[in-house]
């Protein structure tokens, strides 16, 4: 994967659901097709914490259903830094256990101006993709 596509309409969806869980990270699934995101799918991060997030296991698997049943793919992964660069961190590089899906990662940093970068991660390695709308 080379780019992900994401509309405004979801980047927004995106940004509310994890402006309004700051200062805690947020987390969620995108499902889609070809590379092009349709749905979102937001999931407790059941640490609440400001520096690691573990989705809640019944939600995530209810969202995998959700895709699988309406006919998509999970295409990424996105969850917040409150504090910290949109760049993935060395437990979000030993933690992609997806590597066919794009991370997608959101700094709150500043919160008036997040940053939204879309990774892949595969066996280690991290490469920054390219976001369209």
């Amino acid at each position: 994967m080379t780019s992900l596509t994401l509309s405004h309409a979801l980047l927004d969806e995106m940004l509310a659901h994890v402006a309004g869980l700051w200062p805690e990270e947020a987390c969620g699934l995108v499902a889609g097709r070809d590379g092009r995101a349709v749905r979102l799918y937001p999931v407790e991060n059941v640490h609440h914490s400001p520096v690691a997030y573990e989705m809640e296991p019944v939600q995530q698997v209810r969202a995998m259903i959700a895709m699988e049943e309406e006919g998509l793919e999970l295409i990424a992964i996105y969850h917040s830094h409150p504090h910290g660069p949109a760049r993935p961190s060395p437990t979000d590089v030993a933690n992609a256990y997806y590597p066919d899906a794009a991370q997608i990662i959101i700094s709150l940093a500043d919160r008036q101006r997040p940053g939204v970068r879309a990774f892949t991660i595969a066996g280690g390695a991290v490469a920054e993709i390219a976001l369209r709308d």
